[in-house]
């Protein structure tokens, strides 16, 4: 009896370390084009809905023109240029991870926003079901249009928003800022349908497919 339960037991914990698996794999891990600026001296759910990559830029570079025209590898933005990075599918500090890693920041960075782009080649598909996780705040843009956003702070290691899009043929422009308050600086976004991840080199050099991605 004992073994029939400790074998039922194992069955069970390898279904959801396969789950779990199958979960990661699902999140887009880029490489994404990178840039953070100060969100004030609040920052998180607070400054949601502030461009404060406008403040940073002087005006030359908004939040909406990068989501609806995209953005190239190299272009400034303030002191920073925009930075091709991978973030981590897993961990509660991964935002963080990769600031360090590009060189933008070091250590625990608070009270900055982040913004993360980057271009899906995809069949067009109304009604797609797109998952989220952010520490804190979060908004996304799609193709120039806002698809979801969550005033929040909390903390995240895994997905935690569900909501729909729609993809368009060709390339889809993603956009997601995450708005960091204290201590973790995370992201998680997933889209559940059949896409390449397209890098934008550099300004005046051409797209190319940096990997393909099957999520069903």
């Amino acid at each position: 009896m004992k073994k029939h339960v400790m074998f039922l037991l194992i069955c069970f914990a390898v279904v959801l370390a396969v789950a779990s698996i199958g979960q990661a794999q699902k999140k887009i891990t880029g490489p994404w084009l990178w840039m953070i600026a100060p969100a004030g001296p609040v920052g998180g759910a607070a400054v949601t809905d502030v461009d404060t990559l406008k403040k940073a830029s002087g005006g030359s570079v908004t939040q909406e023109s990068v989501a609806k025209n995209g953005v190239k590898a190299g272009s400034a933005c303030g002191k920073l240029n925009w930075t091709w990075g991978e973030i981590s599918a897993t961990g509660d500090d991964n935002v963080n991870d990769v600031v360090t890693k590009i060189g933008f920041g070091k250590g625990d960075v608070d009270r900055h926003d982040s913004w993360a782009y980057l271009e899906l080649d995809a069949a067009a598909k109304k009604g797609v079901t797109a998952k989220a996780g952010s520490d804190d705040s979060i908004k996304i843009w799609l193709n120039g249009k806002v698809v979801h956003k969550n005033a929040v702070d909390r903390g995240a290691g895994d997905f935690q928003d569900t909501f729909k899009v729609d993809l368009i043929d060709g390339i889809n422009r993603l956009l997601v800022k995450v708005g960091e308050k204290t201590g973790g600086w995370s992201m998680f976004v997933g889209v559940d349908a059949n896409y390449n991840v397209v890098a934008v080199e550099s300004a005046g050099k051409l797209s190319t497919k940096w990997a393909s991605i099957k999520n069903r």
